[in-house]
């Protein structure tokens, strides 16, 4: 997934990460593709997060461009209320293991963000990335 969002210039400059051991691997992994390895915040608050506690954790979050790492079922609703359409992807809302919704958000601030504020870019699970040849 790392080379995936890499290759395509998405690229976060922070990075809000569960504490737990296999998000903070995920995290690491996917790091190891990028040039400018992006800031690391380690937050306890997003194990079994709901989605209103994963919006209060990214309203804190500095300016640019921001990654969330973070669990299931919070991760996957907070997906489908944060998104102003859903992908047309019959994995979204399962949300799999190290599945990627890359979205754009106008706001001058993450303390502003609202749901349904982001427009989706792309969504890819795993599997898509053998189909591509990445994995």
């Amino acid at each position: 997934m790392g080379i995936w969002l890499a290759d395509r210039g998405h690229v976060p400059s922070q990075i809000i990460c569960s504490t737990a051991k296999r998000a903070k691997m995920t995290a690491q992994i996917i790091m190891e593709q990028f040039a400018d390895k992006p800031k690391i915040d380690l937050i306890s608050g997003l194990y079994h997060a709901s989605p209103d506690t994963i919006l209060a954790k990214i309203r804190s979050a500095k300016a640019g461009d921001l990654m969330v790492i973070g669990h299931n079922p919070g991760l996957a609703s907070f997906a489908d209320l944060i998104s102003e359409t859903r992908p047309k992807h019959e994995r979204f809302t399962s949300f799999p293991t190290t599945s990627t919704l890359v979205s754009e958000v106008h706001r001058e601030s993450w303390n502003d963000l609202k749901f349904g504020d982001a427009r989706l870019l792309s969504f890819i699970v795993p599997r898509d990335l053998k189909l591509l040849n990445l994995a």
